[in-house]
C-alpha cells in the first residue's frame, strides 16, 4: 500500500509513503533484504599525504581495523598522496601493528587513474560497487593538466557502463578541502553519493562507520507515476520507502505507483491519501526537507513544535518518533547558524562544507536510528523489542474491576496533572500507558552516563504533579521556544517547563505511587522514565540508574518541608522506591552499588571499586528495608575508610591494607605492623 498526505509548508510538498511489507502487497521484502549489500564490493581510498600524519591517520586505521573485525570482510584499500598503492586491504592493516605512513603531497589523478583502472579489469564481475573516498587536502596542482585529464577518462568510462549494477562515490572531507571538489567527485558514479565533513581528526572514525553502515544496508528504488514522472528513494530498513514530490504535484487523479527496486524487480502498489496520519508519518516527512534559506527552517521548526509525538500507542513507534523529533530539532538549529554565518561578505570555506555535510545528514541519522533500535543498543528498546508492552499496559487497564475503578475514583481530587487539568482517575481510563509524577530541577553533567548517582544533582522539589505525556510535549515545547540544544549543562540553563507556583522549573520527572493499578503501569515503563530522568533520552536506560534513584530520594528528604503535600508525596515517592530495591532486577543484579554491593557492606567485607560509594545509598537500602540499625555501624566505618584514603591518598598499599584490616576486620588473628618513630610516615 501507498499513501500520501500534504505538508502544510509554504511549498506544499507531498509526502508518500510506501508500505514494502504490506500483506496485501507482493512485494518479497525477506529477498529484498538478503540482496542489500550481499555482493557489495566496497573499497576505501584514504589520503596519506604529509597533512594527515599524527592523530588523522590514527583514527582512520583504528576505524578501518575495527570495521574488518566486525564485519570480517576483506575490502579493498587504495592508499594515495602523489602515488597510489592499491595492494592492501582491510584485513592486511588489520595484521599490522603499525599504522599507515603519512607523507608527502596530494595527487588527485594518481588515485582517480587507480579507480578508472580497477573498475575497467573488473568490469565482467557484474557487483555493485562503492568508492569512500577520504581527503584532507587539495591537489598539488588544483588547475594541472593531469587531474583534468584523469576526471575526465574516469567520467569518460563510467558513462560507456551501461545495464551493470551501480558505482558510487562517497566522499569524507577532513580540515581545509573543497566544497565544490568534493560534491564534485560524488556526482562520479551512476548513481550519486554522500558527504560527510569534520574538522577535528577524532569525528574521522564517525564517519568512516556511518559511510559503511550506510553502503551496507541502503537500497535505492525508483518509482514511477502514471503521469511520467519518476522520483528516487533510499530505503534502509526493507519496510518502509518514503519521498518528496516537486511543488505543485497532484496525486488525487491517481491510483497506483510502481516501484522498482535495484534488482529491477517491478511491483504495482495502490495509492491513496494517508487516513491514519500519526506523528511519526509527520516526522518521517519532515526530516527529508531540506531548507533553502532561515525562513524555511523557521516554518519546519514551527510545524515541529505542533507535533505531539507522545499520542502513538506504540512504544516502538512513540520512542522512534521521540529520536526523530530531536534530530530535526538540532539540525534545524545548525542550519539556522550555517545560514547566518552565509550572510557575511566573504564566507568562510568550512561553513560551505558543513552546510553540504548537514544536507546529507538525515540519511545517516536514519542509519544510526535503525541501530539504535533494530539492533537494541539500548536496553530498554531491547525490553521493548522482546516484549508486547502495549499489550501489557492494556492489559492491566482492562483487568482493573469494577471495584477498584471506584477506589481510583476516590483519588480524582487530591492527584491532578498540573498542565491537562485531568485527574488520576482521568488519565487512567483515557490511556493505558500514561502515569502522574513529581516535577523536579535537576542538573545533569556529562558524568550522568556512566556514573549517575554522581552526575545528577537535585536542584530543586516542587509542588507540581504532571503526567508523563504532558512533562514530554511540554519539554518539546520549551526546547524549540528556547532554541537550545547540545549538552546537558546548556539543556538544565534554559530546557524547562513551568512549575505549579511562579518561581518554579521542571526538568525532570519521578513517579508516585498513588495506588496499585498505577503502580503496575510505573513499573513497566522503569525503562522509559529512567532513561529520561538520567540522560534525557527515553532510550537511554541503564540498571545503574535505579541504583542512582536512591541517592536521589534522599537529596528529596533533605529537601522537603513540612507541608502536608510534599509528606504526601515523599510517601508516595517512597513507595516506588521500595518496588525498586525489594522487585527490580536492575537494582539487584546492578554491577555497581546495587544489593550485592550492600550485602558487602553489611557483611563487612572490603568495597573494591574505581568509584567511590555515595553512602547516602546504602542509607537509603537501610531506611526502605526498615533496617537501619544493621547498616548504621557499616556505613559508619566505610566512611572512616573513605576520609582515611582522602586524607592520605599517597601512603603505601600496605599501610591502606593495614587501615582497611582494622576498619572490616581480617581472617587472621594478628595483623602485621610496622612501628615507626617517624609519625609522618604512617
Amino acid at each position: 500500500m501507498a499513501a500520501y498526505l500534504k505538508l502544510p509548508l509554504s511549498n506544499q510538498q507531498i509526502y508518500v509513503e510506501i508500505k514494502l511489507s504490506d500483506p496485501d502487497a507482493t512485494y518479497n521484502t525477506t529477498a529484498a533484504a538478503a540482496a542489500a549489500g550481499g555482493d557489495l564490493d566496497i573499497i576505501c581510498c584514504v589520503d596519506v599525504s604529509g597533512s594527515m600524519s599524527g592523530s588523522p591517520i590514527k583514527n582512520v586505521c583504528e576505524v578501518l581495523r575495527d570495521i574488518y573485525q566486525r564485519t570480517q570482510k576483506d575490502y579493498r584499500l587504495f592508499t594515495y598522496n602523489t602515488q597510489t598503492d592499491v595492494k592492501r586491504t582491510l584485513k592486511t592493516l588489520s595484521e599490522r601493528n603499525d599504522n599507515l605512513q603519512a607523507s608527502g603531497g596530494t595527487s588527485f589523478a594518481c588515485i582517480f587513474t587507480a579507480i578508472k583502472d580497477y573498475l575497467i579489469q573488473n568490469a565482467s564481475a557484474k557487483k555493485p560497487v562503492t568508492f569512500i573516498f577520504m581527503t584532507d587536502g587539495q591537489d598539488n596542482e588544483p588547475n594541472g593538466l593531469a587531474l583534468q585529464k584523469s576526471v575526465q577518462m574516469l567520467k569518460l568510462m563510467l558513462s560507456a557502463i551501461t545495464n551493470s549494477p551501480p558505482i558510487t562515490f562517497h566522499v569524507i572531507g577532513f580540515g581545509e578541502v573543497n566544497d565544490e571538489f568534493l560534491n564534485k567527485i560524488r556526482t562520479f558514479g551512476t548513481r550519486q553519493g554522500l558527504f560527510r565533513y569534520s574538522t577535528e581528526s577524532k569525528e574521522l572514525q564517525n564517519n568512516f562507520n556511518d559511510m559503511f553502515e550506510y553502503a551496507l544496508h541502503v537500497r535505492q528504488f525508483t518509482i514511477k507515476f502514471p503521469n511520467g514522472k519518476t522520483y528516487t528513494a533510499n530505503n534502509i530498513d526493507n519496510e518502509t520507502v518514503g519521498f518528496l514530490t516537486n511543488d505543485g504535484d497532484d496525486l488525487s487523479a491517481m491510483a497506483e505507483l510502481t516501484l522498482i527496486d535495484d534488482k529491477t524487480t517491478t511491483t504495482q502498489f495502490p495509492l491513496a491519501p494517508m487516513k491514519d496520519i500519526r506523528a511519526i508519518h509527520l516526522l518521517h516527512a519532515l526530516n527529508l526537507i531540506q531548507p533553502e534559506n532561515e525562513e524555511q527552517v523557521k516554518s519546519i521548526q514551527t510545524y515541529l513544535n505542533n507535533i505531539q509525538i507522545t499520542n502513538s500507542k506504540n512504544f516502538a513507534e512513540r520512542l522512534e518518533a521521540e529520536q526523530i523529533y530531536k534530530e530535526i530539532d538540532q539540525r534545524m538549529m545548525e542550519y539556522r547558524q550555517l545560514f547566518a554565518q552565509l550572510k557575511m561578505t566573504q564566507v568562510p570555506e568550512r561553513v560551505k562544507l558543513q552546510l553540504s555535510a548537514l544536507r546529507h545528514d538525515p540519511i545517516f541519522a536514519n542509519t544510526q536510528r535503525k541501530k539504535k533500535l533494530d539492533l537494541r543498543v539500548y536496553k530498554n528498546v531491547d525490553y521493548f523489542k522482546k516484549t508486547n508492552i502495549s499489550g501489557i499496559l492494556q492489559g492491566y487497564k482492562d483487568s482493573i474491576t469494577l471495584d477498584t475503578w471506584q477506589k481510583i475514583r476516590e483519588q480524582k481530587e487530591i492527584w491532578v496533572d498540573t498542565y491537562s487539568n485531568e485527574d488520576i482517575y482521568e488519565i487512567m481510563r483515557k490511556s493505558p500507558d500514561n502515569i502522574l509524577c513529581l516535577g523536579i530541577f535537576v542538573q545533569r553533567d556529562e558524568e550522568v552516563i556512566n556514573n549517575p548517582a554522581k552526575g545528577l544533582k537535585l536542584l530543586k522539589v516542587t509542588n507540581t504533579i504532571i503526567s508523563y505525556d504532558s512533562f514530554i510535549n511540554g519539554m518539546n515545547l520549551a526546547k524549540n521556544n528556547q532554541q537550545v540544544q547540545g549538552q546537558f549543562t546548556t539543556l538544565n540553563d534554559h530546557y524547562s517547563i513551568a512549575g505549579a507556583l511562579a518561581d518554579e522549573q521542571i526538568n525532570a520527572v519521578i513517579p508516585l505511587y498513588i495506588n496499585d493499578e498505577h503502580m503496575k503501569r510505573i513499573r513497566i515503563l522503569e525503562g522509559i522514565w529512567l532513561g529520561y530522568l538520567y540522560t534525557l533520552d527515553s532510550c537511554g536506560y541503564d540498571k545503574q540508574q535505579e541504583v542512582a534513584l536512591l541517592k536521589l530520594f534522599y537529596e528529596i528528604i533533605q529537601q522537603r518541608t513540612n507541608t502536608q503535600r510534599q509528606k504526601q508525596m515523599i510517601i508516595e515517592l517512597e513507595k516506588v522506591c521500595r518496588f525498586i530495591i525489594d522487585e527490580s532486577q536492575g537494582f539487584k543484579t546492578a554491577e555497581q552499588f546495587g544489593e550485592k554491593t550492600y550485602e558487602k557492606l553489611l557483611k563487612r567485607l572490603p568495597i573494591v571499586n574505581t568509584q567511590e560509594y555515595d553512602l547516602s545509598i546504602p542509607l537509603m537500602i537501610g531506611y526502605l528495608r526498615n533496617d537501619l540499625t544493621s547498616v548504621l555501624v557499616p556505613i559508619y566505618y566505610e566512611y572512616l575508610r573513605q576520609e582515611y584514603l582522602r586524607k592520605y591518598p599517597k601512603n603505601s598499599a600496605a599501610v591502606k591494607t593495614i587501615v582497611e584490616n582494622l576498619v572490616y576486620g581480617c581472617d587472621s588473628k594478628h595483623l602485621p605492623a610496622t612501628l615507626s618513630t617517624n609519625n609522618s610516615s604512617t
